[in-house]
């Protein structure tokens, strides 16, 4: 099996345990037989136990495959600001607490409504993880490299999805509301009048964080994986 075909195994793999595990149908009775803490352990092990030897695969052999185009300078331009938005959402997404979250799961509070980031989409990880792989796909000319970012970008579109779908039926305390009130797609709830963006309520301490870490990641990128990003 060449690097592609294992690059796509063991993303289906991934994919295939994480959205498994997490469908109701899985994970109302493990829940049961393990409990809320004692699912989430084994989820996460699993998480890790099958995206690792993803990773392992790619940077053992990376740039493999067909080599499909050029990046152009204005790629790589794209990139940088596409990897800057994907961390800054990301941070943002993290400091902001979401009533479809594992956390909200776990210590249940009175429903308050999106913020911030959330009012962009309530799936802001999602987003970033889904960024970063466009961003990466840019400056990555070959087979491999569009298997292995690529595959962020699907896999962060097909699992909110699937958590959209999971949390209709689920019907926790606020959910129905705050589905209702945001949206899949980015700026979507915006554009349909549902939302506005309130900059007030995004975290500075969080865009703080978010700029250090791509001057770092900028910095350090060469020395750690090679090339730019």
């Amino acid at each position: 099996m060449n690097t592609t075909a294992r690059l796509c195994f063991f993303w289906m793999i991934f994919a295939g345990t994480h959205l498994g595990l997490s469908s109701l149908a899985v994970r109302r009775p493990l829940i049961k037989m393990m409990g809320l803490r004692g699912f989430k352990a084994t989820y996460t092990l699993v998480a890790l136990a099958t995206f690792i030897p993803l990773m392992v695969v790619y940077f053992r052999d990376k740039h493999a495959g067909a080599v499909m185009f050029t990046p152009e300078p204005g790629l790589r331009l794209v990139a940088e600001v596409l990897m800057l938005a994907a961390i800054v959402i990301l941070a943002q997404g993290l400091a902001t607490a979401s009533p479809i979250g594992s956390q909200a799961e776990m210590q249940p509070s009175p429903y308050r409504g999106p913020l911030g980031i959330q009012r962009i989409t309530r799936h802001p990880m999602n987003l970033a993880f889904g960024t970063f792989g466009v961003a990466h796909c840019l400056v990555n000319p070959t087979a491999g490299d569009w298997i292995f970012f690529g595959g962020f970008t699907l896999f962060a579109l097909v699992s909110a999805w699937h958590q959209d779908a999971r949390m209709r039926s689920e019907a926790r305390e606020g959910v129905a509301a705050y589905m209702q009130e945001t949206s899949y797609w980015p700026f979507a709830a915006v554009l349909g009048r549902r939302q506005r963006i309130a900059y007030e309520e995004f975290r500075p301490a969080a865009l703080v964080v978010a700029i250090a870490v791509y001057a770092a990641l900028r910095y350090l990128h060469p020395r750690l994986f090679g090339g730019d990003w």
